[in-house]
């Protein structure tokens, strides 16, 4: 018994403790990435604990807003027990608004992005200064784009560690024949039809209104063209109809009825199982973007089989690749003290073109399912971490 609890014991304190402090069970992006993590995570010998942090929007829930994973990958998730009185080595918090105070732990990490290389008051209570004064303390980051922010912000270089997303090759992979007609069938897609994805906020800096102007110029030209808008309204509340709407108000373009039929929308939440399907029911997926942190929705499809179209020069850089990435062109401007990238409509719709045309010579679907399982995996993602935090 005797030698049972000293082995249990010099078990237990040789591990380095790791508070998590973050969102689990919905579909949010930090909450995504904290949840991808924790399950990769697990596999490390860590003493891994959880301390769930309330939401930034009260009536966001786990039931409208379900994360979407499947039951065993869940209860793997949910398993990670809350916080309990000991002293973490570790603290990494993953939550907005960004957590800079101090905590009890030796080395503090905390998870932010900068979609617009600025951070304002909002993201971190104003309490930089916190921040800023605590040797201790490292800020993670998904791309080089987003890392400026906080070099704007007054971090130093080496404070402001870049550690990017990944994707689960179990559950991003290409569709079966039979599985992307059911899906085609299911959104109303005939055999013929060419489908353009988008999924996400419908945000302004997400280039919804430049991708709808390419729509309507190339529906004219490419009658089977259709486009698929999947939007987040269960947690921003913005659907596609609205960005339709805003776009007309905000430009000189008129959607007609005929037009707006032809996209389809879909705006109920779904598990991740069906998102891989949506990705593999496409034929391309356009994110004409004007800021992101790091954009994860064009990497999945893309594991999907599915080429994609990105604003070239924001933080898609860090892992376009040519076997499943065509860059448009855009214009790196400064508003106040945003700093975002134009997209070049002309250039976006020469490239939706080119795909429907099939004369994208570079894009090689099985090469690029490949090339993203080698280098842009949540193990390889999470390993960068685990070496961060037992540096």
């Amino acid at each position: 018994m005797l030698k049972s609890f000293l082995r249990n014991y010099l078990g237990r304190s040789s591990r380095k403790t790791v508070l998590i402090e973050g969102w689990r069970g919905i579909s949010q992006s930090y909450a995504m990435v904290n949840q991808y993590q924790l399950r990769e995570l697990r596999k490390y010998h860590f003493n891994l604990l959880h301390n769930d942090l309330p939401f930034y929007r009260e009536e966001w829930n786990s039931a409208q807003n379900s994360s979407g994973f499947n039951e065993e990958d869940n209860q793997l998730i949910m398993s990670v027990p809350q916080q309990h009185a000991e002293k973490a080595d570790v603290t990494y918090r993953i939550s907005y608004p960004y957590r800079f105070y101090e905590s009890k732990s030796d080395r503090l990490f905390v998870f932010g992005t900068s979609e617009f290389q600025n951070i304002d008051g909002r993201a971190f209570n104003n309490d930089i200064d916190v921040g800023l004064n605590n040797p201790n303390l490292r800020v993670i980051t998904p791309s080089h784009w987003s890392k400026v922010g906080f070099l704007n912000a007054g971090f130093e270089d080496d404070r402001v560690l870049v550690i990017p997303h990944g994707v689960d090759a179990d559950i991003y992979k290409p569709s079966t024949i039979q599985r992307r007609k059911a899906v085609r069938d299911a959104l109303g897609l005939a055999d013929g039809d060419f489908a353009m994805l988008s999924v996400g906020m419908m945000a302004w800096n997400k280039g919804i209104d430049k991708l709808l102007m390419a729509y309507s110029h190339l529906k004219k030209r490419f009658r089977n063209l259709r486009l698929v808008l999947k939007d987040q309204s269960t947690l921003y509340g913005m659907t596609g109809r609205d960005a339709i709407n805003e776009t007309t108000s905000n430009y000189s373009y008129h959607f007609d009825d005929e037009l707006i039929s032809s996209i389809i929308f879909v705006s109920s939440n779904l598990t991740l199982s069906q998102l891989s399907e949506l990705y593999g029911a496409s034929d391309c997926y356009v994110s004409p973007y004007r800021a992101e942190g790091f954009n994860l929705t064009p990497l999945e499809a893309a594991a999907c089989g599915v080429p994609v179209i990105l604003t070239g020069g924001g933080a898609t850089d860090d892992y376009c690749h040519d076997s499943f990435c065509i860059k448009i062109a855009g214009k790196k401007m400064t508003d106040g003290r945003k700093t975002f990238i134009e997209p070049d409509l002309d250039s976006l719709i020469s490239a939706i073109a080119e795909l429907v045309e099939g004369t994208a010579k570079d894009i090689d679907p099985i090469k690029a399912v490949e090339h993203i399982k080698n280098n842009n995996s949540w193990a390889i993602a999470v390993e960068q971490l685990v070496t961060t935090f037992r540096e």
